[in-house]
């Protein structure tokens, strides 16, 4: 339709020319002004109509194009109408193992372990244990888990990879002390002999004051005397808080191979209305005891021998007691009971020297 209607116009230009051309000879500068206007009119045309075919050639190359891709997508999806219904697939759950990851540590009951009480390992950890200076006590040995190690010294190395108690073993300093008494040294020939001695540590290696000779092992040897005052006379003995009443006025006795810390003491009569127990004390940390005219107390005095029953608390099922002399030390995979919310753990002990507990409940 546009090429058309281009056409019709061209020719009524020409024929407006041709017109011009017999009509107007009067004025033949005129005309050729008018001539060149509709020459320049035609050009502009033409350059116009070049330009339409070039985008019609661009548009009809864009549908075929176009008609292309289209017949290309509807034989694609007839082809997958006329494929065969594939078979349904079979979903499997697939359940992941969560493992439990338990922290492991290690305890030190008596001991640092690496500069702590507790410390937790990464694989296969190196560390080192150190004995606790304690007043009244000396290291004895370790153990392991409850296993007693072959080390004498104060610090143990090891290489732990799961959860380990390490204890310093201890055990009381070995003293002998005298109370309206005082003792001697055996010489070579087994008497008494030297200075006189109410007060005195016989730790291995220790100097016989007699003999002036290095004992080794341990033990002491010496010769026992009661310091029996004008008009006084001997009612019993108290050893370490235990009375001895001889059937004869016994005032001195040979002692040979003692290895233990031990009091002595001479009582006289006229003195049994006054209380001669030996009383020691008890304190208990984030732990109570009860016993001995206590209750649920976390310090107090309790005489020799008397069994008392320490407690603590904590939102642990697993804890340690440990302390000192370290037979206190006790281990509990489990509570032994409940309190509301809490796990209690608790067992009796027999006081026959000052006790200092702690409880420290174990987080894994």
């Amino acid at each position: 339709m546009k090429r058309k209607m281009v056409r019709i116009l061209l020719l009524v230009l020409t024929a407006l020319f041709l017109i011009g051309s017999f009509g107007c000879k009067s004025d033949d500068s005129e005309l050729k002004q008018t001539v060149a206007l509709l020459m320049s009119e035609r050009n502009s045309l033409q350059t116009k109509l070049d330009d339409a075919k070039d985008k019609l050639s661009a548009m009809e190359i864009d549908l075929n194009k176009t008609k292309a891709d289209a017949d290309a997508a509807r034989e694609e999806l007839n082809q997958l109408k006329s494929a065969p219904t594939p078979e349904p697939v079979v979903v499997t759950e697939t359940k992941t193992e969560v493992q439990e990851v338990v922290s492991e540590y290690a305890c030190g009951i008596n001991c640092s372990v690496n500069g702590s009480m507790f410390v937790k390992l990464n694989g296969e950890t190196k560390v080192t244990c150190n004995a606790n200076k304690i007043e009244g006590y000396v290291f004895d040995h370790w153990e392991v888990n409850g296993e007693e190690q072959d080390s004498k010294a104060e610090t143990l190395e090891l290489n732990l990879s799961k959860i380990t108690v390490v204890q310093a073993v201890f055990r009381e300093r070995r003293t002998i002390k005298c109370i309206n008494c005082h003792f001697q040294f055996l010489n070579e020939k087994g008497n008494a002999s030297g200075k006189e001695f109410t007060e005195f540590d016989f730790e291995e290696e220790y100097t016989n004051a007699a003999t002036k000779k290095k004992e080794a092992g341990g033990l002491i040897n010496f010769y026992l005397f009661a310091d029996v005052p004008k008009k006084q006379e001997i009612d019993y003995w108290l050893i370490n808080g235990v009375k001895y009443q001889y059937t004869k006025d016994i005032q001195k006795f040979r002692v040979e191979g003692l290895d233990e810390a031990t009091v002595y003491e001479v009582v006289f009569k006229g003195q049994g209305k006054t209380d001669h127990k030996t009383y020691y004390n008890v304190s208990c940390s984030n732990c109570t005891f009860s016993g001995g005219g206590n209750s649920n107390a976390s310090s107090g005095k309790v005489a020799a021998g008397t069994t008392i029953t320490i407690t603590g608390k904590s939102t642990s099922s697993e804890a340690d007691f440990w302390g000192n002399p370290t037979n206190v030390s006790r281990h509990f995979s489990k509570q032994t009971s409940m309190s509301g919310n809490l796990y209690v753990h608790s067992y009796s002990y027999t006081v026959n020297s000052d006790v200092v507990v702690h409880y420290s409940p174990v987080v894994n």
